[in-house]
């Protein structure tokens, strides 16, 4: 906590960087106490989202704000992956009825909202999106080839990445080789399928 009182410069901060979202904690490690905390919401300079979860007051909403509020919601810790990321970056049609996340971490945070994948990410299997971060193309194929999906399914996705140029067929093959031999037979049933 801060010695030298609120941050407010550095929460607007905070917040900007996640699309205007902000959690308890990270107001508290800013200097912000419960009854500034109280302050700030009865005069709408913020307003309660979630449990623990606020946004600055008069922040302009955005079609993908879903996104950023999950993200936030884990502190910031939290990447789009799975079908969600399959979405945003446009492959195939998958239509997801939650928004999927992978959280890493000690963080224990559930809502019948969210399909919550607890799996360690490398940088390079993560890219931003501004507000918050997503799977990289390549990472979201290989989630998805390992999860449940139909192979037919699997194979519009892989279609569609290759296609739009989002992904090299040649590295793709080499990373699926890196997985289990599970994924590595759908990645290669899907880029065949794609010739």
């Amino acid at each position: 906590m801060s010695t030298t009182g609120p941050s407010v410069h550095e929460l607007h901060s905070l917040a900007t960087r996640q699309d205007g979202y902000f959690t308890a904690e990270q107001a508290g490690e800013l200097g912000f106490d419960s009854a500034m905390v109280r302050v700030n919401l009865a005069t709408n300079t913020w307003t309660r989202v979630e449990r623990n979860l606020f946004r600055l007051g008069q922040w302009p909403h955005s079609e993908l704000e879903v996104f950023a509020m999950w993200c936030a919601w884990f502190g910031g810790e939290a990447v789009i992956s799975h079908q969600s990321a399959a979405e945003l970056h446009g492959f195939g049609h998958l239509h997801p009825q939650f928004v999927h996340v992978c959280a890493f971490g000690d963080l224990r945070l559930t809502d019948t909202r969210l399909a919550v994948h607890r799996l360690r990410l490398e940088p390079r299997d993560v890219e931003s999106a501004g507000t918050f971060n997503l799977t990289t193309p390549v990472r979201t194929v290989l989630d998805l080839a390992a999860g449940g999906i139909s192979q037919i399914t699997l194979d519009e996705v892989v279609c569609d990445a290759v296609a739009i140029g989002r992904v090299d067929p040649q590295t793709l093959y080499s990373e699926a080789g890196s997985s289990t031999d599970r994924v590595a037979e759908r990645v290669e049933l899907a880029l065949s399928a794609c010739t």
